[in-house]
């Protein structure tokens, strides 16, 4: 049985790494990320007071994440239908 979903608006609050917002057809073969973050502090959330702070990150990594993407190889449509 077909189900028809209508929305009338579509509230973002934050759009971070790896996220999408689409609307229609969506064609995203293959999609991948890669990335790092570093919270010194951790993640404040909310109503966050916080006087007098020293955040040091030691982050010694010459290379964090090692990143290879073929697509000499393996080549991406660019085509949505």
């Amino acid at each position: 049985m077909p189900v028809s979903v209508v929305f009338n608006q579509i509230a973002v609050n934050a759009v971070t790494d790896n996220s999408t917002i689409t609307t229609g057809q969506s064609n995203q073969p293959d999609w991948s990320w890669s990335g790092k973050n570093n919270f010194a502090a951790g993640m404040n959330i909310g109503v966050v007071i916080a006087t007098g702070n020293i955040n040091t990150i030691f982050d010694p990594d010459f290379v964090d994440t090692a990143v290879s993407n073929p697509e000499i190889n393996n080549p991406q449509p660019t085509v949505q239908y």
